[in-house]
């Protein structure tokens, strides 16, 4: 019975023993594994130095290529036919080569016409002389018998009948005289018209040869051998002078002001690897009142590979110096004002600053700002100022370059 009342009391006392034993290393184990406290790290950001550097201030233009001047080929001749054609788009031609020539038969039979007007106005005037060299005599003649009537009369001889008709005499062969005269000068008049005619007829002929009126390279010929030429079409020839092309392009009118004449270009073309070097030649003194565009004129080298009519795009250099220079996307603005944030002993500072020349995607800093800064590559995204932050250089992060 002892045995059977104890068994029981002595498994309790076990089975609390262990219990015990358990709560003890529990308690010790929690106890060492509280964690430690967690240090505040600031946030890393990007920054970038500012630097010194040759800027480059450009301004993209579009146009089209076109020909400096232009020499036009026609003809005032109407109705005359083409029969010859001597030169093609894309010939260089000189100054009074014949591009073309048109049939002259018609007025080499009017110039036949003329010449025997002329001959025969010029054999009326050797006539008229004629007439009045004996016009002459008769008048002489009878002024002689004049005198002769008035000396018989005073002798009591001749009648006073007899006098007054050599007194008539006399006046009608001064009249045939006059007259003469007149029909000489009537004829040297008429010689004079016949010799304008020849002239005008000998001009018309001259300029059934179509030359050239400069040297120049043919844009485009629109004559056709066997063409009829009329007053009222367009020319047959058209002439770039001396092969001279340059870029017609529309600017901004708030860009105008910063351009003068003899800036530097670069003008590319469609198909061609390098750019053409070129310069202003001409800046438009007018702006057009709806599209508010103005023109200029960039005269290209000798050795451009230009052709009317192309496209073209040129950058002009608007300005080159050393300044120093942040990217872009590290100025932020509050209305006009720009400003750049800047870590210093691990802190944000904002500052404002005065923005000059734009290059590329880096934009010179003129004032608040010095060189080696080390400026916040995108400024106002994740900080503000007064954050402690901890600067990272570009060149450490393995990021390319802003």
């Amino acid at each position: 019975m002892s045995f059977k009342s104890s068994f029981p009391i002595s498994v309790a006392a076990l089975l609390l023993s262990a219990a015990a034993l358990c709560a003890i290393p529990a308690a010790s184990i929690a106890a060492s594994e509280t964690p430690p406290a967690i240090k505040q790290v600031p946030p890393s950001i990007r920054v970038v130095a500012a630097e010194k550097r040759e800027l480059v201030e450009t301004l993209s233009v579009n146009g089209t290529i076109v020909a400096r001047e232009e020499a036009a080929v026609g003809t005032d001749l109407n109705g005359l036919t083409v029969i010859a054609l001597n030169a093609d788009e894309g010939d260089m031609v000189k100054q009074g080569d014949v591009l073309a020539v048109l049939d002259r038969s018609m007025l080499d039979t009017q110039l036949a016409q003329i010449d025997a007007s002329y001959a025969q106005a010029e054999a009326n005037i050797a006539q008229m002389r004629a007439q009045i060299a004996d016009a002459e005599v008769g008048v002489r003649q009878a002024g002689e018998a004049l005198d002769r009537a008035d000396a018989l009369q005073k002798k009591g001889v001749a009648t006073e009948a007899q006098r007054d008709n050599a007194v008539n005499s006399l006046d009608s062969a001064k009249a045939k005289r006059d007259s003469a005269e007149k029909a000489l000068v009537a004829s040297q008049a008429q010689l004079a018209v016949i010799s304008a005619q020849r002239k005008n007829v000998t001009v018309q002929i001259a300029k059934t040869e179509l030359r050239a009126p400069a040297d120049g390279l043919i844009l485009a010929r629109n004559a056709t051998l066997g063409g009829v030429v009329s007053t009222g079409s367009a020319p047959l020839f058209r002439i770039a002078i001396d092969k001279e092309f340059e870029l017609a392009a529309s600017v901004a009118e708030t860009e105008l002001p910063r351009l003068t004449k003899g800036m530097s270009v670069a003008v590319w073309m469609p198909g061609v690897d390098k750019p053409s070097a070129g310069t202003i030649r001409r800046i438009s003194p007018e702006v057009d009142q709806t599209t508010r565009l103005g023109s200029i004129r960039v005269a290209l080298g000798a050795d451009a590979a230009a052709r009317a009519g192309n496209f073209a795009r040129g950058e002009i250099e608007l300005l080159r110096r050393e300044g120093v220079a942040v990217p872009a996307s590290a100025v932020m603005y509050a209305g006009s004002d720009a400003f750049v944030q800047t870590v210093e002993d691990g802190k944000v500072r904002t500052h404002p600053v005065t923005l000059g020349a734009r290059s590329g995607d880096m934009v010179e800093i003129m004032t608040g700002l010095a060189e080696g800064a080390e400026v916040v590559s995108r400024a106002g995204t994740f900080v503000a100022d007064g954050d402690m932050v901890t600067a990272v250089r570009a060149e450490s992060t393995g990021a390319v370059k802003p």
